[in-house]
């Protein structure tokens, strides 16, 4: 009896798990892998780690699962050797090449391996996932800006050596599909806002994020005095209220300017406390320009500071739709070494104690630590094509943070389009903008293609 129990037909099937999570297959690409499946068997075998009671599926994790559903032996070839990083890098890099992957997922999948692996050059990177190395040096800019990842100003390259990080981008060029898709994509409205946004249908769109103009600023466009930017934005605040969906929000990027030096103007905090009181202010935010030149108000006369900060209005219900994971900041290095184990107290800021163990598992279960209201981005790369650029990477910290994945994101002041591309990188369905000065549509046109 006892050799019956231990026999090979009693013994556990083994377990299989994946190694990654990766992006789901489309609907039609599943059920034509399902139907393939069902006909012919599993014709490609699977990736697994070893043909233990416990093995890792590297590549293969649906057809394992259509194998399972129909009785059908899974055919496996066994990789061994390979640590968990390795693993799943190279599951990256098999979905990366045999997948039809969206250009958000591509660069997502790239995103993942430069979180788990920060310090090593772009161009080794790509040699492991099979792509450009100009794309993985555009996917870490976006990371480390938003703090996702840190900079490494050395990285270990392909043959073993420190080499310094650069600090200059390449370009990533587009293939003509992908222009055309962002293009198809974009609604661009020559016009004033105020007659636009009362033609757009009700509750169309996920999030609004603008820079708008700025009262007594002379621009190549003209000037607005204070009361007739306060009467313009009245309205466009309450048009972007009626066109957003029940979760969505509303997010205007303004910084305050000076009356005469040393004596601010109010309009800001003016327009904070209507809108606030209008609507509802969600947090108060702010964008430090980490890099703002010392320009008005700071000469050693004057003996001013320089202005940096951009508040970052951010209007909506209290329960809007906000994705945290999206924006989380990579913990530092002694909050990650921190065993989950250790317990002790230690002096927190002011009377709160502070105990590590409970810090380093919170960062790790969410897989980041949550970002202050203060958001440290550079402006550097700003294309100086348009008078009043958006930063880049501060326009997608936001589209990251406020668009639902496929959303529609809306940009009542589109000026050269930089907000608009924001939002087509960061999985907008669609992007509508409003500008009533023709050679910046134009602009944003070029910058989105």
């Amino acid at each position: 009896m006892d050799s019956d129990r231990s026999s090979p037909s009693r013994l556990k099937p083994p377990r299989y798990e994946p190694v990654l999570r990766l992006p789901p297959l489309s609907d039609d690409e599943l059920q034509g892998l399902r139907d393939s499946i069902s006909i012919h068997g599993v014709l490609v075998p699977i990736l697994v780690d070893c043909d233990g009671p416990v093995r890792r599926i590297i590549d293969g994790n649906y057809r394992k699962q259509f194998a399972d559903e129909f009785g059908y032996t899974c055919p496996e070839i066994i990789q061994e050797g390979l640590d968990e990083e390795e693993m799943r890098t190279l599951a990256r890099a098999l979905n990366l090449a045999r997948r039809h992957l969206n250009t958000t997922q591509r660069r997502e999948l790239i995103a993942e391996q430069l979180r788990e692996t920060p310090d090593r050059a772009n161009r080794w990177v790509a040699k492991q996932l099979g792509v450009h190395h100009a794309t993985v040096a555009s996917v870490r800019l976006g990371l480390e800006s938003s703090g996702q990842i840190i900079h490494c100003p050395n990285r270990l390259g392909s043959d073993g050596r420190i080499q310094p990080a650069r600090k200059t981008v390449a370009p990533v060029f587009l293939g003509a599909e992908d222009r055309q898709r962002r293009m198809e994509a974009t609604t661009l409205i020559h016009g004033d806002c105020r007659e636009e946004l009362p033609k757009l249908p009700a509750a169309s769109v996920d999030a609004v994020i603008t820079d708008p103009i700025y009262p007594e600023i002379e621009r190549e466009y003209g000037r607005i005095s204070e009361p007739e930017w306060h009467d313009l934005m009245h309205a466009v605040v309450q048009e972007c209220r009626r066109v957003l969906k029940p979760q969505g929000s509303a997010l205007f990027i303004l910084q305050p300017n000076y009356e005469h030096v040393g004596q601010m103007r109010l309009w800001l905090w003016e327009f904070l406390v209507w809108a606030a009181k209008e609507w509802n202010l969600v947090q108060d935010v702010y964008s430090w320009t980490t890099d703002a030149l010392p320009l008005t108000g700071t000469r050693r006369t004057q003996g001013l500071l320089r202005q940096s900060v951009k508040t970052c209005v951010w209007l909506g219900p209290k329960d809007c739709y906000r994705n945290q994971e999206n924006v989380l900041r990579t913990p530092s290095e002694k909050t990650s070494n921190r065993p989950f184990s250790d317990n002790e107290v230690r002096p927190g800021i002011g009377k709160w104690p502070c105990r590590n163990g409970p810090m380093a598992t919170a960062a790790a279960e969410r897989g980041g630590t949550t970002p202050f209201n203060l958001l440290p981005i550079s402006n550097n790369g700003a294309r100086g094509d348009h008078p009043a650029t958006t930063p880049y990477r501060l326009a997608a910290w936001w589209c990251r943070y406020l668009l639902p994945d496929g959303g529609v994101l809306l940009d009542p002041f589109a000026g050269g389009g930089t907000i608009l591309a924001a939002g087509l990188d960061c999985g907008a369905s669609r992007v509508l903008g409003i500008e009533r000065v023709e050679k910046y549509v134009e602009m944003a046109w070029e910058r989105i293609g």
